[in-house]
């Protein structure tokens, strides 16, 4: 091994640039090989990606440590170019050091991980790899329903953390409240009708109400917050001549969809089981007050119209 040294100082600047470049491609090579070898052995998903991740930074690691002793000899008399040069390097480089600095903010603040739902800036999606540079999201939305996955792939710099709002629907409460709302005429029993919502909303988030208090509880451990009612709750306005109910209820993160297809479902049931007591309300508007077309006054003229009319015949 200090042979090996020994011989490595004794080299030209020519000769350990040539080296530096064979020695880090070979470094790539066999890390890459062990990136897919390796964790092919371990069975489970998360500990293969824990695995690849760790070939990786090791890697890394191995080259820096090879032009380390490479170089050796000239690091001192280097240093003080080196800091210029990394200088230079940090201005011209300002969004890769930044995204640099985002990674190390993700990790030690948590403000998200793997398997997270989030949103950043304007996508959003689940977080399937966290990255030096980058954060890769399987994104949610857009075209699709906002909970169903819509197959891109999005990689989103490190750096955007630092600069907008990071949503994280993940951690602490897993839940979020969503709201669906429901047109019936005025003609329409209203305290059947919200009985019946409430009723449906309780029967249909049975299965999350236990949790989501348990889930409550123990984000309450760690944020200051007033408790908030987890039960549905069904509010009524009246608006353009129909009575519009809100239902209010709490759902896990990624069945928002399925949610609101379940309580729909469930409440045309009710409404054509009920005798007529619920009535739907139309979708569309009425126009009010709207003139009347040339071809209207034709077909059917006015009063004063066929008055003159009358007046001109006789004469």
């Amino acid at each position: 091994m200090k042979d090996l040294l020994r011989q490595a100082v004794s080299l030209s600047l020519f000769e350990k640039c040539l080296a530096a470049v064979v020695g880090v491609l070979l470094i790539h090579a066999g890390f890459r090989l062990l990136e897919q070898a390796f964790p092919r052995r371990f069975g489970q998903a998360d500990a293969r990606y824990k695995v690849r991740k760790f070939v990786v930074f090791s890697g890394y690691l191995a080259s820096l440590l090879f032009l380390a002793i490479l170089f050796e000899d000239r690091l001192g008399r280097l240093s003080v170019t080196l800091g210029v040069v990394g200088a230079g390097v940090a201005v011209a480089l300002q969004d890769v050091v930044a995204s640099i600095a985002g990674a190390f903010s993700i990790g030690f603040s948590k403000l998200y991980a793997l398997g997270d739902r989030v949103q950043i800036g304007d996508t959003r999606g689940d977080v399937i790899d966290i990255g030096l540079l980058r954060t890769t999201l399987m994104e949610t939305g857009n075209w699709v329903s906002r909970d169903l996955y819509n197959g891109r792939i999005v990689r989103i710099p490190n750096n955007i953390v630092l600069k907008v709002p990071v949503f994280n629907y993940s951690q602490g409460f897993r839940f979020i409240w969503d709201e669906i709302k429901v047109l019936f005429t005025t003609a329409t029993d209203c305290q059947l009708a919200r009985e019946m919502l409430l009723r449906t909303a309780k029967e249909a988030i049975g299965e999350y109400l236990i949790e989501a208090e348990t889930s409550w509880k123990v984000m309450s451990e760690y944020y200051r917050g007033a408790n908030p009612p987890l039960e549905p709750t069904v509010a009524l306005v009246v608006n353009a001549g129909s009575l519009e109910f809100s239902v209010s209820y709490v759902v896990d993160y990624a069945k928002r969809t399925a949610m609101q297809d379940r309580l729909f479902t469930k409440i045309v049931q009710e409404v054509a089981h009920s005798s007529g007591q619920l009535e739907w309300a139309a979708s569309g508007t009425a126009v009010v007050n709207q003139p009347p077309t040339a071809a209207a006054v034709e077909a059917h003229p006015s009063s004063s119209t066929r008055a003159a009319g009358r007046t001109a015949g006789s004469l």
